[in-house]
């Protein structure tokens, strides 16, 4: 196993010319990047989430209320 993953890291870089472990750092980085852009929306959207699911909860229950008086 050690012999095949020496093989496939040399010919990995003699192929693209970075070292594995360069890109496995530059993936890593984007991945950060891509996460935390994604929860800092979240966190800038979290009022209006919870606006609308607060007024959807209000509209659910009006709507359940008005239901009984029908015959």
């Amino acid at each position: 196993m050690d012999t095949l993953i020496g093989t496939a890291t040399t010919t990995f870089e003699a192929t693209t010319g970075f070292p594995v472990s360069d890109v496995v750092t530059f993936t890593g980085d984007n991945l950060g990047l891509v996460i935390g852009s994604g929860l800092g929306l979240f966190q800038a959207l979290l009022p209006w989430i919870i606006a609308l699911v607060v007024l959807g909860a209000i509209v659910y229950f009006v709507y359940r209320a008005f239901r009984l008086f029908r015959h």
